[in-house]
């Protein structure tokens, strides 16, 4: 795992979801900058901010192509993908991307707790390489709260700041 402290970072958002209660993304964002207060996460508006600035160059953050992540584990990504990490880090001087592939709740039929089940990647976009890839799940939760989605993200925090 590279050391992302001081380091400027891309936190994409979650490419496809479902079954997981309140926003993911803002909890990721929320956890990871609360875990790493000296990496300077490029996230939510921001990235939208800078790709909608770029027009067609910086592409859509929020539908990127990760069908290549849901076939196993992965070392380097190629175009379009590729391109698209490439150009949005050149323009944010990011030296590292967190991709969270997807995220789907996981529901207990026993006592009605849900957990989230996170497929992530850290990218080098400059090359495509992916540095790591997991599959984390939070803990189990009642599902009327945000707490699955708070957890997942404190796991990644974990993860990726020891």
């Amino acid at each position: 795992m590279p050391e992302l402290r001081g380091a400027s970072v891309l936190l994409l958002p979650v490419q496809g979801q479902a079954g997981v209660p309140g926003d993911l993304d803002a909890e990721l964002a929320h956890g990871l900058r609360e875990a790493g207060p000296t990496v300077r996460w490029i996230a939510g508006r921001e990235l939208a901010e800078v790709a909608e600035g770029a027009g067609r160059l910086g592409g859509d953050p929020r539908n990127l192509p990760v069908a290549i992540f849901e076939m196993g584990e992965v070392e380097r990504v190629g175009d379009p993908l590729f391109g698209t990490l490439y150009r949005l880090a050149a323009l944010t001087d990011a030296t590292y991307a967190v991709l969270p592939v997807t995220a789907r709740g996981q529901a207990s039929e026993e006592d009605g707790r849900s957990a989230v089940i996170l497929n992530v990647a850290l990218l080098d976009p400059r090359t495509g390489r992916v540095l790591w890839q997991a599959i984390l799940q939070g803990d189990p939760e009642a599902t009327d709260t945000p707490a699955p989605a708070i957890s997942v993200a404190e796991r990644l925090a974990r993860r990726l700041l020891p």
